[in-house]
């Protein structure tokens, strides 16, 4: 009969061992009981060694029984010699198969082991209804704590095997059915592999009766010898040369190899045999499922044959070595495997969490912890939406996969979470990632807010243009008419006329302020500009930026006394301080204007700094609030009033520039916020001696604007003190320089469509050197990085539009010098 594989037998064991186990219980023995400490495992070691070894080592039935007789195992012999299949015997008492008149000859099995070996001729039923002589013989198992019947049924009518003979042969096989189970109790127990091969290298020698036993491991180099018994006490570990020598040779040809007399064949150059004194050997192949892993090889000390049942049965020890290796390594890759799994798992950035087809947690990471803010022994078992505020539903649905971001509301915050559901990667089971995207979309609304301040600073920018332009010929007009009505009339005269000049004229000039107000506002900022800025400057105009949300909401009060200038961007600057005083006005409740009171103050403290406090009559904020109020996107007001970003961006922008914010408030008595700045370093100015007030002469102005109207009254302007040649192009200016006119200074916009002023500047001075030193510069608004640069380096004075004609009359002079 072939030898059952090893996957077979490991599968029947398992059978067998439920069925052992079942058994033992129904009969009221609990397992392990009355078992040796060394035979203690799993209990189907026993049957599988015994199934393994026998299946094929006998024509005879051989069975393992209990204590009271019932049928634990069977071979396949039960067939032939009975009728019975083996599955339909096991779990049935033996003895009830037995004729009843030769049960009293039995009845001592029913207590206890029989005897060594006795046989008893006992007739059995067979499943045909008829009479089968059988010789009985059993023993018990172990011998010092009896646990097992291991049974014997031969054909009477067979001849005997030869008396003492036939008695030897099943005395080696029980011997080598001990062995197996030993071997085969350890491998599945999953012990060490050098528990396994120690034991193989023991008990299989001592099952053959023979002395020695060694399992030597393949290697890249050759043999190594990993476990032994019988050998020198230095051969483990020892490198076995494979030329000429039992082991080398099997390796090599892959099948089994024996010797009945060492010194006869010639093989006393084998080393390992050599030491252990051994006259004859057997060595099988230790075949794993993908390669060798070594060789199994037994020797004795007196020549001897090896029969075929034998090396049946070392080959049987080394499958189960082979395969107790192969399983280990398998165990290892799996805990391997496991442990990256779960490596990952718990050190993994993204929250994770495996949950029912409910949405209940059946497993979470630390990651998925600290976002849901809850530990694992909280959500165990149950849904998220239990523990904590969000709106994270974790329950599977068909063809679920990336949800839309949602809220989770913990102790330290709320925070903005995406998920994406994996349905089912196990059975009843999905896995939850959790990502934690508030930062990023605390950037993209910082990006977004960023784009449309920028598209708002360029509006500001071009509607401060666009209106500068108008008024730079209505301020200019106004300012000529209030010189030449008094000159017409006389003292009492049109009082009312001087008046609407008057306010015009302050209109005009409130008008350029809030011009100003948006330049200060729209322009661009660099990182690296830490000022000096006029502080002073800043507050009035985010004064005026801010003043449509404050008048109808409080009255507003100033204690601005001349402050130094501060480090800081003036923009930047500007964005804080226009958002703390909307912040302030939206804290108070229109309609009651009188009795409610905005303060803005500033005041130089100790420390080289400068101390800005704006403060209201509001409702206060809720001392729960407090904390969280420089929080990205946190806001208590209405989704269509607030992102939630303003206070955090002003406290990102004076942390930049080396400034604090802080804040007191009281609910129901308002909020007070207290910024600080850092005053700028002050560099001492050079001595200038003072200028002497003085009239240039009369001289010849050439005016160059692309706004007739702003030439125009330029020259309406000046005509009683120069004389003045007003052109609306570039071009037309150059042509006259072209053609020889000659002008004592040149007035100029510095952006205009067809040539800049600075280019005009270039081209002026090529035809007229004369002109080099003597250009004003006018300007709307600086929107070239040239014509900037050309501002701040000073290569002549630059006046804001709408012109003041006392500055012009200044900056002529300044480049005409003085009357001759």
């Amino acid at each position: 009969m072939a030898l059952t594989t090893t996957p077979e037998l490991l599968q029947e064991l398992a059978t067998l061992h439920r069925r052992i186990a079942e058994l033992e219980l129904a009969g009221g023995l609990r397992p392990g009981e009355g078992t040796p400490p060394e035979l203690q495992g799993p209990r189907s070691d026993l049957a599988d060694g015994l199934h393994a070894a026998v299946a094929g080592m006998t024509e005879d039935m051989v069975g393992v029984l209990s204590p009271a007789g019932d049928i634990l195992f069977m071979n396949d012999a039960v067939e032939r010699l009975t009728g019975y299949r083996a599955a339909e015997v096991i779990g049935k008492n033996a003895w009830s198969f037995v004729k009843e008149e030769d049960v009293p000859a039995l009845a001592s099995a029913r207590s206890t082991p029989l005897d060594d070996g006795i046989p008893i001729e006992v007739r059995i039923h067979g499943a045909d209804g008829g009479e089968r002589r059988l010789e009985f013989s059993a023993r018990a198992w172990p011998r010092e704590a009896p646990r097992f019947i291991i049974a014997r049924w031969r054909d009477a009518r067979r001849p005997p095997s030869g008396g003492a003979g036939g008695e030897r042969r099943l005395d080696a096989e029980l011997r080598q059915a001990a062995a197996l189970a030993r071997i085969s109790q350890l491998a599945l127990g999953l012990p060490q592999v050098s528990d396994v091969l120690d034991a193989a290298a023991a008990l299989a020698p001592a099952a053959l009766e023979l002395e020695v036993g060694a399992y030597l491991e393949a290697g890249s180099g050759g043999l190594e010898v990993r476990a032994g018994s019988g050998l020198p006490r230095d051969a483990r570990g020892r490198a076995v040369p494979l030329v000429m020598t039992l082991a080398g040779l099997v390796r090599a040809g892959g099948a089994p190899e024996h010797s009945s007399d060492v010194a006869r064949d010639g093989r006393l150059a084998d080393p390992l045999l050599a030491a252990a004194g051994a006259a004859s050997a057997l060595a099988v192949p230790v075949r794993g499922q993908e390669r060798v892993h070594g060789v199994l090889l037994v020797a004795g000390r007196a020549p001897r044959h090896f029969e075929p049942a034998e090396s049946h049965f070392l080959e049987t020890v080394a499958n189960v070595v082979a395969t107790s290796i192969d399983a280990r390594a398998a165990q290892e890759a799996l805990r391997g495997r496991e442990r990256l799994s779960r490596a990952v798992f718990e050190h993994a950035r993204d929250g994770m969490a495996i949950v029912d087809e409910e949405g209940r947690c059946v497993e979470v990471n630390p990651a998925a912890e600290r976002i849901l803010g809850a530990s694992f022994e909280a959500l165990q078992g149950r849904r998220p939406g239990e523990v904590v505020r969000t709106e994270v539903d974790l329950a599977a649905r068909a063809g679920a996969r990336l949800q839309q971001p949602a809220a989770v509301t913990t102790p330290s915050g709320t925070r903005a979470v995406e998920w994406d559901l994996v349905p089912r990667i196990l059975p009843d089971l999905s896995l939850v990632v959790l990502r934690d995207v508030t930062e990023r979309r605390e950037v993209q609304a910082r990006l977004a807010l960023a784009d449309r301040l920028v598209s708002v600073g360029t509006l500001a920018a071009g509607v401060a243009h666009e209106l500068t332009t108008p008024l730079a010929y209505v301020a200019s007009n106004l300012e000529f008419l209030a010189r030449a009505v008094p000159e017409r009339l006389g003292p009492g005269e049109a009082p009312e006329i001087r008046e609407a000049l008057r306010e015009s004229i302050d209109g005009a000039e409130r008008l350029r302020l809030i011009i100003d107000d948006l330049r200060t506002f729209a322009r661009p900022h660099d990182g690296e500009d830490r000022g000096p800025a006029d502080l002073d400057a800043v507050l009035r105009s985010c004064i005026g930026m801010a003043w449509n949300e404050i008048r109808h909401r409080a009255r507003l009060e100033r204690d601005l006394p001349p402050l130094p200038p501060v480090a800081g961007n003036p923009a930047r600057l500007g964005q804080v301080f226009v958002n703390l005083l909307v912040n302030a006005a939206q804290a108070i409740r229109e309609g009651d204007v009188e009795a409610n009171v905005i303060r803005i103050s500033a005041r130089a403290v100790p420390g080289g700094r400068v101390a800005v406090e704006v403060s209201d009559t509001g409702d206060g904020i809720p001392s729960h609030v407090l904390p969280r109020i420089f929080e990205p996107f946190f806001t208590t007001k209405p989704a269509t009033a607030g992102t939630g970003l303003g206070l955090s961006i002003c406290r990102t922008i004076l942390d930049g520039l080396g400034g604090t914010i802080e804040v007191r408030s009281q609910p129901g008595a308002g909020s007070t916020f207290r910024v600080v700045l850092p005053v700028a370093p002050v560099e001492a100015p050079s001595p200038t001696p003072h200028a002497l007030v003085v009239r240039p002469r009369r001289s010849r102005i050439l005016v160059v604007d692309d706004e007739r109207l702003v030439g125009s009254s330029l020259e309406r302007a000046l005509a009683a003190e120069h004389d003045v040649t007003a052109v609306p192009s570039p071009r037309l200016a150059l042509r006259l320089l072209e053609q020889g006119a000659r002008f004592d200074a040149l007035l100029t916009d510095l952006v205009m469509p067809d040539l800049t002023g600075l280019e005009l500047e270039r081209e002026a001075v090529r035809l007229d050197p004369g002109l080099a030193g003597r250009v004003i510069y006018m300007t709307a608004g600086a929107f070239t990085a040239e014509a900037r640069r050309a501002i701040e380096r000073g290569a002549a004075p630059c006046l804001a539009k709408p012109l003041k004609l006392d500055a012009l009359r200044a900056a002529l002079a300044q480049v005409l010098g003085p009357r001759g």
